[in-house]
């Protein structure tokens, strides 16, 4: 039976490079693994990434899995096992997933004999779980409380609220969940083994309100960046000038070199990206003002 392992975590908090780490523990374990990405918004990137890291990913995009996609992924599922024949599916959602009534895709009579729920984890970003939680805590709640492991993230950026007091306000969510604080960078075989220990379904609890109000805007920039113009990009997505911007992710040319450009919220992280794909950018928020985003790139 394929495990199928459900990896959440609201908008930035790392779930692909999580993901990633994932795979490379599978595939150094001996196993055939395959991820499955849905992102919010028009853009496959996250799986370009993923792919650029040298990983099988299948992307379904322009949509959430948990509501209107509910059909794709349960093709997706079944395209996947009959192409790749893996040993587990890794399933990446969007940052704005909401478990209600997930789990009714795995009750298709084709997939309950082809696969299973492996392990459930969440992860949560020790920069921005404060503001997050205040601006958009509907998809945290829910995430965390329908999670039986949950992992945190960033413990190793300066700007990150520590792990003692982000752990007490977790399990004042979910008492029963196991929490692992430590930096992704020292994780060894066992660490791995512990998330991976409990899995199974979950029973879904506290719904979370629709993401009807988050909007997306895809960019394909035409020029070549320089380090004082990409700063002025970042400077107006953390400043509010091109709205409640909570999530921006994409690929730019700065300088000559490709750069894989990640905000959330005001947490940045540039990091150089080796794939082919030409620069693309996402935004997501409240109250996006696209025209101020497209002035920025006609200039």
């Amino acid at each position: 039976m394929i495990k199928l392992d459900i990896i959440s975590g609201f908008l930035g908090a790392g779930k692909t490079t999580f993901v990633n780490k994932l795979l490379r523990h599978y595939i150094d374990s001996g196993l055939k693994p395959v991820c499955i990405v849905n992102e919010f918004g028009e853009t496959g990137l996250d799986a370009q990434i993923i792919e650029a890291d040298g990983f099988r990913a299948v992307e379904i995009e322009g949509g959430c899995i948990c509501c209107t996609l509910k059909d794709d992924i349960s093709v997706s599922l079944i395209e996947v096992i009959k192409e790749f024949s893996p040993t587990n599916i890794v399933f990446e959602p969007s940052g704005i997933f909401i478990f209600d009534n997930f789990f009714d895709i795995l009750k298709i009579e084709e997939l309950k004999r082809l696969c299973e729920v492996g392990s459930i984890i969440t992860i949560v970003d020790s920069v921005n779980f404060t503001f997050s939680k205040a601006m958009f805590g509907g998809f945290i709640y829910n995430q965390i409380k329908n999670s039986p492991v949950i992992v945190l993230s960033k413990l190793e950026k300066p700007e990150s609220k520590g792990a003692d007091d982000l752990i007490c306000d977790i399990k004042n969510i979910n008492p029963n969940a196991v929490i692992t604080s430590k930096i992704w960078d020292d994780w060894a075989e066992e660490d791995f083994d512990m998330v991976l220990s409990r899995n199974g379904k979950v029973e879904t609890e506290h719904r979370a309100k629709h993401h009807s109000f988050l909007k997306s805007e895809t960019i394909e920039p035409l020029e070549t960046f320089t380090q004082e113009r990409m700063n002025e990009l970042i400077n107006l997505c953390t400043t509010g000038k091109f709205g409640s911007i909570c999530r921006v992710k994409g690929i730019l040319e700065v300088n000559g070199r490709k750069v894989l450009l990640n905000i959330a919220m005001q947490d940045v992280t540039i990091t150089d990206f080796r794939g082919p794909n030409p620069q693309t950018l996402t935004f997501i928020g409240d109250r996006i003002k696209n025209h101020k985003i497209t002035k920025f790139f006609d200039n």
